[in-house]
């Protein structure tokens, strides 16, 4: 039986956003954390099929990897594998959008705003999710086995955990995904096992028989 392992990670830490919502706009990011980025070059995969969302984050996220030691076979950009589009809402301070989705009743506590909610000019969390899903399964039917690691974003990465298990998108919003975490998901066929989810580089460099616990 075929077999596809999905490693996600999530970009490096935001800068110069001074407090304001960012969703999907194209905004800088600290890479200058360089052991987390040796453990990421020794855990990852070799040879695997990479893919980064088209924004500059995550694409600097995984060129810091790369600097570290990481090799793949190809990479490719995705759109799919963005941040939620929050529209006219992105660059808002996020008391002012706490303050505005209690206004209109579409407040959630472990998200930007209700799940089903489009902000204007933007897309809904489910909005979101479908997109994803779409470039999961893309990816499953032309790959068909072998290893895939994305650089993604904390949305997107939650929206790979429901697709994982099968279960309505808003089930997976509390989970907090960090900042360089890594989460790997391995499809069989149409069975996924979850490996992990949210392992730190700086966990797993203080972790002893870390490769046992990865085959």
């Amino acid at each position: 039986m075929s077999e596809i392992r999905f490693w996600w990670i999530r970009h490096a830490p935001v800068v110069g956003n001074d407090g304001c919502c960012y969703g999907n706009n194209d905004v800088d990011c600290d890479v200058s954390d360089k052991d987390s980025y040796k453990v990421l070059a020794n855990i990852l995969p070799k040879n695997a099929n990479v893919y980064s969302s088209h924004l500059t984050r995550t694409i600097k996220t995984m060129n810091a990897t790369v600097n570290e030691g990481f090799n793949y076979k190809n990479y490719a950009v995705d759109s799919n594998f963005g941040e939620q589009n929050l529209g006219e809402w992105q660059g808002l301070k996020y008391e002012k959008l706490q303050e505005k989705t209690r206004e209109l009743g579409i407040f959630h506590p472990t998200w930007l705003c209700s799940p089903e909610y489009i902000p204007p000019g933007g897309e809904s969390y489910n909005n979101l999710y479908l997109r994803v899903t779409t470039g999961i399964n893309k990816i499953i039917e032309s790959k068909k086995e072998g290893d895939v690691v994305i650089f993604s974003h904390g949305g997107p990465i939650k929206a790979a955990i429901a697709h994982a298990i099968k279960v309505d998108p808003n089930y997976t919003l509390p989970f907090w995904i960090d900042n360089l975490a890594v989460s790997r998901f391995d499809f069989i066929e149409d069975i996924c096992r979850v490996r992990f989810i949210n392992l730190l580089p700086k966990i797993i460099s203080d972790s002893s028989n870390v490769y046992e616990r990865f085959n």
